[in-house]
């Protein structure tokens, strides 16, 4: 038998040893072992009985060292202690010696964290911390004039405290998003409480200064959700560093044990994460076990830590100590969990996710601090307020998976109306996290109160965190965060004029900004009323119509748009689908005609008469649940150019997210069909108050457009590349033979070509793709679009921007849009609409729910003072975009729908009412 080893050049061939070989071999072997032990045994027999080491127990057996002991002993010490908010730490602040700046604002209307309003207020700052709250601009002359002061007179305008955001990932997601820096979760296992938010925060992410901008100054990190458990987030002040050390928040000022936060989750993400995982989790089922075996874990743990403690209390049981104090880096933080110095922040939706977590408590004895989601909490609250649990949510943020389907938008107020603590949350980067105030503003739109609103994202979140002895209020002793706003808060549109954290300034807007707002609206909007209205005859299925009460109206004689006619109680008359006059003189003799041939009278209150709104989305009609594919319509691979897909033909009608479009104005949607690639196919126009393909005007428009879309899209690398993409594009609008005849119809202007791209470099290429060919392309998407304002405008070519800020720049393609006001002037689409470009509002989201906000996106965009650009952003530039017919449908607003507190009165549609006084929620 050969061997492929060599001695000396030659093979060398292997034997097995003689008989007598075997047994020197074995007798060495012996003897080896036996002088080994008894080495071993002298040496550490000597190391641990030497007498200068004072480690002897009476029966001779080892102890302890000291330092083992020592260390034991303080844990011990330190389980007894709980961490607690010292309420004292203001006035232990406010003792020490102070130097530095004096910062002063006066003649300031102070919103504190729980509403109260102050008007005529001074606020000093100095050291980082609020030294002085007058209710009084008279307290500024006792104030010595120095160099060392500096006096800010706010003309009356609004501050309030610093905003607080509770669930955020910034910093461990920075924007824009890559696989480098994505280090939200650790779900290398199903549980990982060891994890820690601190070991990934990138202090130079660009969305600090971004999310500051908006009022947020301070935010509790979490780890994310798609794990059981996360770990320990972090609380961060938004504000620009170098080192994470600087934006962490100093938790022992006061003394005593840290508060701290530990991330779990529930639902369809552990699901959807492990599911493909060898030994991963399938259902709720392993879920639950996860938790509970982790958990029994830790109790384990906490009991061999308790029996050492217990032992270690007597100096007969100190003596008999033979192991170390029990540790475990794995399992102590729910360890500490179980001793109450852990408050839990629970990630879940659905009623069943939260309840199994509630038997997870009552078993093992730990309390939770949070439900976060948490947006069918609603209908258990009875269950969540005994338990002294807060819900931490969104107002407008659901739909795209079955978890969170089918919520209602009253959800903030139900929470409230039980009693049960609210804080919102923008879970940036999911939502832009720089519009926290958004979340307030909808809510108090659905009814929940100024008070309440302004203390979801201020009071709420900072006594959850413990914190509320230093943030979430304007208090002497308390952290310098504070807001100057440019209207109140409430309202569409509201930003700040000056952000300060500790007492610095970190963010100030335009001395133009500032004089703009000289005329700021002061007083909060109106809330939404909930109560249904019933009419004495109902209206619906009528082509007359007489309307009463109205104040405004952008429509005139046939239906169509027409200049804003200002009013008050004016009357409209409507017959036969056509508007015949409103409040002319003559109204009242052919509103008394019209009722006697039968028409119905709708009374309402200021009402507001606009055109239907037109929206282009990403998937209305086509998906209901992004994430359940059996829920939509299927997506084509994107190369089927010799057969473009349709969308008519997918269109399925009175799901939730079109019934929710419709209660909220919206007539008319345009939606692409779906793809996984590059194209798309050629879109339609559907009617979003019908309930079938049967139906008049059901699909008004079949073809409206081909659409593309060209980038990553935050899915990698792109299949086709970029390059691809863009030179299959211009073939298939340049080529003599195109595989379909519908390309001849675009490159020749007859049909529209959309293109859905936020890249500057691409939005370039469209704009020489324009001038090569005569194509009617439409940018849509557009984050990047302002840097090409002005040749977008001499081009002709519309943009239709999606989402309507231009700036959520999750990915690389729109790292370069305007965050606007108070970092710059102007948001992007704002800079499209100066240059002259025709600009509209889509809804591109995949969760289907935010179109119904484009009305107020629209007054947003547009301004409070210029409600007709506003209504062209939703309706007649949308149509020029596009090359649609003018829409002829009307809808009545009882208030001003460019603002919050309005709702939608009356619908009229293919020349009949179609719905009156619809409900905000929508029903299957």
């Amino acid at each position: 038998m050969k061997d492929s080893f060599q001695m000396d050049g030659q093979p060398c061939k292997w034997q097995r040893p003689r008989k007598s070989a075997l047994r020197v071999i074995e007798k060495n072997f012996l003897l080896s072992c036996v002088l080994a032990a008894a080495t071993t045994y002298l040496l550490v027999g000597h190391f641990w009985h030497h007498p200068s080491l004072d480690t002897t127990t009476q029966s001779g057996y080892a102890s302890l060292l000291p330092e083992d002991l020592e260390y034991g002993l303080a844990q011990c010490a330190a389980n007894q202690e709980r961490p607690a908010v010292d309420h004292g730490l203001a006035s232990i602040r406010l003792a020490k010696p102070r130097s530095g700046v004096r910062t002063i604002l006066y003649h300031a209307t102070l919103i504190d964290g729980d509403g109260k309003v102050t008007p005529d207020c001074t606020i000093e700052m100095q050291d980082g911390i609020i030294t002085a709250v007058v209710a009084s601009s008279s307290a500024l002359d006792r104030v010595s004039e120095s160099s060392d002061t500096i006096k800010i007179d706010l003309e009356g305008r609004i501050v309030t405290p610093g905003l607080v955001d509770i669930h955020s990932h910034i910093g461990i997601r920075p924007t824009p998003q890559l696989w480098a820096t994505e280090d939200v979760t650790e779900y290398s296992s199903m549980a990982t409480p060891w994890g820690r938010a601190i070991d990934a925060i990138k202090p130079n992410d660009p969305a600090f200064p971004v999310v500051a901008s908006g009022g947020v100054t301070t935010s509790l990190v979490l780890t994310g959700a798609k794990n059981s458990m996360s770990g320990e987030g972090a609380v961060l002040k938004m504000k620009r560093a170098e080192s994470v050390y600087d934006l962490l928040v100093n938790l022992t000022e006061a003394g005593g044990k840290p508060q701290r936060y530990l991330k779990m989750a529930m639902g369809e993400n552990q699901k959807r994460q492990f599911q493909n995982v060898p030994g991963g989790l399938v259902s709720r089922q392993g879920e639950s076990f996860v938790y509970r075996k982790a958990y029994d874990t830790a109790r384990r743990v906490k009991q061999r830590q308790d029996m050492w403690c217990e032992a270690a209390s007597t100096a007969l049981g100190r003596a008999s100590l033979t192991e170390e104090y029990p540790r475990s880096l794995e399992w102590q933080t729910l360890v500490d969990v179980l001793r109450g110095d852990v408050s839990l922040h629970i990630h879940g939706y659905e009623t069943v996710d939260i309840l199994a977590m509630f038997d997870h408590s009552d078993e093992f004895g730990f309390n939770i601090t949070a439900l976060h989601h948490g947006l069918h909490a609603d209908s258990i609250t009875d269950e969540v307020r005994k338990r002294n649990i807060a819900v931490v949510g969104f107002t407008d943020s659901w739909g795209d998976k079955k978890e969170n389907y089918n919520v209602t938008l009253y959800f903030p107020k139900r929470i409230v109306d039980a009693g049960i603590p609210l804080a919102l949350t923008r879970d940036a980067p999911a939502l832009h996290g720089q519009f926290l105030i958004y979340e307030a503003q909808i809510a108090h739109h659905f009814g929940v109160s100024a008070e309440t609103a302004f203390s979801s994202v201020m009071a709420v979140p900072a006594r959850l965190m413990g914190m509320d002895n230093r943030i979430g209020f304007i208090r002497p002793g308390y952290d310098a965060d504070l807001v100057v706003w440019d209207r109140h808060p409430l309202r569409v549109g509201a930003a700040p004029l000056e952000v300060f954290i500790d007492g610095s300034s970190v963010v100030r807007a335009s001395s133009d900004l500032w004089r703009r707002s000289q005329d700021f609206v002061t007083d909060a909007p109106p809330s939404r009323p909930e109560a249904e209205i019933k009419t004495p005859v109902s209206p619906v299925g009528h082509a007359d119509v007489v309307l009463k009460g109205i104040v405004s109206s952008f429509v005139g004689k046939g239906g169509k748009r027409g200049e804003e006619i200002r009013g008050s109680d004016m009357t409209a008359v409507i017959r036969d689908g056509n508007l015949v006059c409103i409040g002319e003189t003559g109204c009242t003799d052919a509103a008394a005609e019209a009722t006697l041939a039968g028409a119905p009278v709708v009374q309402v209150n200021n009402g507001v008469v606009i055109p239907g709104l037109t929206i282009v989305t990403r998937q209305h009609g086509l998906v209901e649940m992004a994430l359940e594919p059996s829920t939509g319509d299927g997506a084509s691979s994107g190369a089927n150019f010799d057969n473009p897909p349709e969308a008519q033909f997918g269109l399925t009608f009175g799901g939730i997210h079109v019934q929710s479009a419709h209660h909220a104005g919206v007539t008319r949607i345009v939606t692409p069909p779906l793809t996984t690639g590059f194209f798309h196919g050629i879109s339609t126009r559907f009617r979003a108050g019908a309930k079938s393909v049967l139906d008049d005007g059901a699909v008004s428009d079949p073809n409206v457009a081909l659409h593309f879309t060209i980038g990553h899209e935050g899915k990698g690398p792109v299949t086709p590349s970029v390059t691809l993409q863009i030179q299959k594009l211009r073939e298939l609008l340049t080529t003599e033979q195109p595989p379909h005849s519908v390309y001849r119809r675009a490159a020749r202007g007859e049909i529209p070509v959309v293109v859905h791209v936020h890249n500057k470099d691409v939005i370039a290429h469209m704009i020489a793709l324009k001038h090569e060919t005569n194509a009617h392309i439409v940018i849509m998407g557009a984050a990047e679009a302002h840097l090409h304002a002005d040749a977008l405008a001499k081009a002709d070519i519309p943009v239709i921007v999606a989402p309507f800020w231009g700036c959520e720049p999750l990915f690389w393609d729109a790292r370069h849009c305007l965050p606007g006001p108070p970092l710059v002037d102007a948001l992007g689409p704002q800079v499209l609409v100066e240059a002259g470009v025709t600009v509209g509002i889509a809804s591109w989201d995949t969760m289907n729910n935010h179109i119904q906000s484009s009305i107020w996106e629209a007054g947003w965009l547009a301004g409070p003072a210029n409600h007709s650009l506003a209504l062209d952003l939703v309706t007649r530039n949308v149509e020029k975009a596009l090359k649609l017919s003018e829409t002829g449908d009307i809808v009545v607003f009882e208030g001003n729908p460019f603002d919050f507190g309005a709702r939608v009165a009356l619908s009229f549609e293919e020349g009949r009412v179609q719905s009156v006084y619809p409900n905000a929620d929508a029903t299957e």
